[in-house]
């Protein structure tokens, strides 16, 4: 039975260093890939190759959050398992991933309590298409935005998130290999759907950016 190849993304060094060593030591698992930048993850490589990403949901204030770092992987090799392992409250977040995107999906909570072997299990089944929640998504009454997220392509998703982060249409394009106006076609649809109301001679993208990280409720996950 071949070995399930693993991407690993984490921001506490120390936490990557001693989750890394637990991953490398499961014989059913081949831990191809393992860094606390997600920028750097995009420009590898090892993303075609992988079967499942192990991904932590607060990357850092100035970088890209788990779930965009996710949707940008299952952008780049669709057959990718995505697990988002966390500390943080989960409420609403699985409710972002588009319904045809949930499948190979898995939540996870931070704990000490999860032996290796269950860990190995949960990435192997995820990267077979399988999803898990071993946290607690709590439901929350009304609007939560979501809705808008999901009308957000995978792909707009992705160049959303890079677009927060400041980044020229030149700069995202090469980052996920789209030409610059490409980028900017997809921007532009990003924003008639998170500022439906913008008007002439408004900066849509600044107002689109910040409605985004509002949805995504980037002040919660990120580290401070």
């Amino acid at each position: 039975m071949r070995q399930t190849r693993l991407i690993y993304v984490e921001n506490d060094p120390a936490l990557l260093g001693v989750m890394s060593t637990i991953l490398r030591s499961q014989p059913m698992l081949d831990l191809i890939f393992a860094s606390s930048d997600p920028l750097e993850v995009l420009g590898s490589e090892c993303v075609e190759r992988a079967d499942v990403a192990l991904l932590d949901l607060a990357l850092g204030r100035d970088t890209l959050t788990g779930m965009d770092l996710g949707m940008a992987l299952r952008n780049r090799n669709p057959e990718i398992g995505i697990v988002i392992h966390s500390q943080h409250p989960m409420k609403n977040v699985s409710k972002q991933v588009p319904q045809a995107q949930r499948m190979g999906w898995s939540y996870l909570a931070k704990s000490g309590t999860l032996k290796p072997e269950e860990l190995t299990d949960l990435l192997r089944s995820t990267a077979i298409g399988i999803s898990h929640d071993r946290m607690r998504i709590d439901d929350i009454e009304g609007d939560d935005g979501s809705e808008s997220l999901i009308k957000l392509t995978p792909r707009q998703r992705v160049i959303m998130g890079l677009a927060s982060l400041g980044m020229s249409a030149p700069e995202i394009g090469d980052h996920i290999d789209l030409s610059p106006d490409s980028v900017r076609k997809d921007l532009s649809k990003a924003y008639q759907t998170l500022v439906p109301e913008g008007g002439a001679g408004s900066d849509v993208r600044t107002q689109a950016v910040m409605s985004y990280l509002r949805l995504i409720d980037a002040d919660e996950w990120r580290d401070s």
